[in-house]
């Protein structure tokens, strides 16, 4: 069987999913909840994968019973990505058997499949296999479009809950840098490009029946499962574990405690914000990198939600900005008075920033200009 430069692509995404599976099965990394929902998602993303393979490769048809397989398998795929989403944001998530709903279009379709293929005559299935247009679909263009969307709200639902997730460390914590998941939902806002782009291919393919050859289609799934596959290694593994996610607790403190506009502010709370205030330039604890508001709590003698509704409602900020300012005037004071020799490095560090990213952009924000330009300017 001659390999085409499609089929090698595959069969490489296909091991390293394999491979990054295996490892997340391992005796010390298994009874972590989130691995074995990654390790079983990237399965699931191994069996699509192996489906295109096989319609590319024409094995489909020498084994008619292993066709439309990895599509069945794949349903579960995104499912187990907006679980495995959840476990990394909560600390306390565990599986129960209500989840058992997620997999609600796995065995909706595969019903569909099992009347209109598995239950026919072998010559049945080697005609419709060799009618079909592209790997995995039967000729529905109605069920196509049904699985599309079933898939892009699953991602949309993921997206939409990572978002907010990101808007409740802002409300606890002033270094998000190890606890943000940025990178899951690039990941999955690229994923949800491709089954947009998608389809739309299915839609239009129904019509122009000559839109895009089979060839490319299979071309087109090779490279983004390839992409797919390799950034979600580089960075699933790279997720720090001293962040196990957020408490119930610490969720319920931060929605109940949203920012909005600065109104009138309570008696009580005036006096917390002054004591804030003092607290902040006398002890400077904005230097320490990872200060959350539990701890700046602690140190006040006051509960955290009482603090956080008074930095929310007296000064309408959230925690991560109150502290960012007090960082940033900091950095101005240390730019102004700065030594010859002094680099935008250590000024940053002293300042309480541990991520250079953050700190520029944060310093931009305030002073409309450059870190590296704030200095120049107070130096000339």
């Amino acid at each position: 069987m001659y390999l085409t430069l499609v089929d090698i692509l595959l069969i490489t995404s296909i091991v390293q999913s394999l491979a990054l599976s295996a490892f997340l099965l391992l005796p010390e990394t298994f009874r972590v909840v989130s691995n074995r929902l990654l390790a079983a998602s990237v399965l699931t993303f191994a069996a699509g994968l192996a489906e295109v393979f096989l319609y590319s490769t024409g094995l489909a048809l020498e084994h008619p019973n292993l066709a439309y397989l990895g599509t069945l398998i794949g349903l579960l795929q995104v499912s187990l990505l907006y679980l495995y989403a959840k476990s990394l944001m909560y600390r306390d998530f565990r599986l129960v058997p209500g989840h058992a709903i997620h997999s609600l279009l796995f065995w909706v379709i595969s019903a569909i499949f099992v009347v209109e293929y598995y239950l026919q005559p072998g010559e049945v299935k080697l005609q419709i296999l060799m009618s079909r247009d592209h790997p995995g679909v039967l000729a529905s263009p109605l069920l196509a479009v049904a699985i599309h969307l079933v898939f892009l709200g699953y991602l949309w639902a993921t997206i939409r809950e990572l978002g907010s997730f990101g808007t409740t460390l802002r409300q606890l914590f002033s270094n998000l840098e190890s606890k943000q998941l940025a990178w899951l939902r690039t990941l999955l806002i690229g994923y949800a490009c491709v089954w947009t782009v998608s389809l739309f291919y299915c839609l239009f393919a129904h019509i122009y029946k000559d839109l895009v050859s089979a060839t490319a289609v299979s071309a087109a799934g090779a490279i983004s499962g390839f992409l797919f596959i390799n950034y979600l290694l580089i960075n699933a593994l790279r997720q720090p574990s001293i962040f196990s996610g957020l408490s119930t607790d610490e969720v319920q403190l931060a929605e109940s405690e949203a920012p909005g506009r600065a109104a009138l502010v309570s008696a009580e709370n005036a006096a917390l914000l002054r004591h804030l205030d003092r607290h902040m330039a006398e002890a400077r604890p904005y230097l320490d990198a990872n200060l959350s508001v539990d701890q700046l709590a602690r140190q006040l003698g006051v509960p955290s939600r009482e603090l956080s509704r008074a930095i929310n409602e007296g000064l309408g900020k959230n925690f991560f900005e109150l502290v960012s300012d007090y960082r940033i005037a900091e950095a101005r004071r240390q730019l102004e008075a700065a030594e010859a020799g002094t680099t935008i490095l250590q000024v940053m560090y002293d300042s309480g920033f541990n991520s250079k990213s953050v700190f520029n952009t944060a310093f931009k924000k305030a002073t409309g200009m450059t870190p590296s330009a704030y200095q120049a300017q107070h130096s000339a």
